[in-house]
């Protein structure tokens, strides 16, 4: 999975003043179990440049306060409470808001044609706050910096030993903490052997591949308070100017690719041989999306896919 260190959502606020929306009052770790009385609705995580929805029903829920899991195949979300500060539900919408602390969105839940409109109408009136909409809003979440060149301290030798002796994804993270490196400048320092930089527009080329060849992949989008993931294939896949589009009945994506800076192939190695990834990032130097192989867990990477990333071609102009 993924870290944390995921972009905010740009896009419109939730206010103090804001019309026509209702304040619910929502614990979400209680509530999350819960949510599959609702039936098929459709889910939207995003974040500055990339949209990302889904239609399915809740279910297999688990963990804590600090994370939860939800693997219920159509709708795959991490999710980080302490960033679900605000819920509001917009009638006009059809649709279940949350905000973080500063009303920026982190996911929603519409309502389809085939939600169960008695449990959805249930939800609604139980979770019903009085008083004023926004006033659990502080402001609290950190501005998003422009990314800064490599610090010159970092212990290259360090940390690409580090990376080589990765024997499990998740511990990804920890060596970046432990290094004291942004997720982008790791990659700007592992080397070639484990992450290259490639041209943006060789990410149309990959999906478009993907798709003629009905090979199963998992796509990551997310935020610092939710990550959503699409598992499966994919079949129309759009191109219009700068914007890159999945519209499949039960997966859609919107992918702005002017507001991405960088595209990767990383290979992280682990005990079973190795995971290839494709990571977009913005021009913040945040990770905005991740490509790769569907996967079972226990299982090898699919050679099919390894091969796919590993033809991307490289940047021009990168050594």
């Amino acid at each position: 999975m993924p870290d944390t260190s995921l972009p905010s959502i740009e896009g419109p606020t939730v206010t103090a003043g804001a019309t026509g929306l209702l304040r619910l009052g929502v614990d979400w770790p209680v509530a999350l179990p819960r949510l599959d009385a609702l039936g098929p609705v459709r889910v939207v995580t995003a974040n500055s440049a990339i949209t990302h929805e889904k239609i399915g029903r809740f279910g297999n829920v688990s963990g804590n306060g600090h994370a939860i899991i939800v693997l219920n195949r159509d709708v795959d979300l991490r999710i980080f409470p302490r960033h679900w500060r605000l819920t509001v539900y917009d009638p006009a919408a059809g649709a279940i808001l949350v905000s973080n602390a500063a009303g920026q969105p982190v996911h929603a839940i519409h309502r389809t044609a085939d939600t169960d409109a008695a449990a959805w109408n249930s939800f609604l009136d139980e979770h019903r706050a009085d008083g004023e909409m926004v006033a659990d809003l502080d402001g609290g979440e950190a501005p998003v910096q422009t990314v800064a060149t490599v610090p010159a301290d970092i212990d290259v030798a360090g940390l690409r030993a580090a990376w080589a002796a990765m024997a499990d994804v998740h511990e990804f993270h920890g060596m970046l903490k432990r290094f004291g490196v942004a997720r982008l400048d790791a990659m700007r320092l592992a080397g070639g052997e484990f992450a290259r930089e490639i041209p943006l527009a060789a990410v149309t080329g990959l999906l478009q591949s993907a798709r003629d060849d009905r090979m199963e992949i998992m796509i990551f989008v997310g935020n610092a308070g939710c990550i959503q993931i699409h598992t499966g294939t994919i079949a129309t896949l759009r191109t219009d100017g700068a914007v890159l589009g999945i519209d499949d009945p039960a997966f859609r994506l919107h992918c702005d690719m002017a507001r991405l800076s960088s595209a990767w192939v990383v290979f992280k190695p682990t005990d079973k041989g190795g995971i290839t990834t494709v990571e977009l990032y913005n021009a913040q130097g945040e990770n905005c999306a991740i490509l790769c192989g569907q996967r079972d867990e226990d299982k090898p990477e699919r050679t099919e896919w390894r091969a796919l990333a590993r033809s991307m071609p490289d940047l021009p102009g990168v050594a």
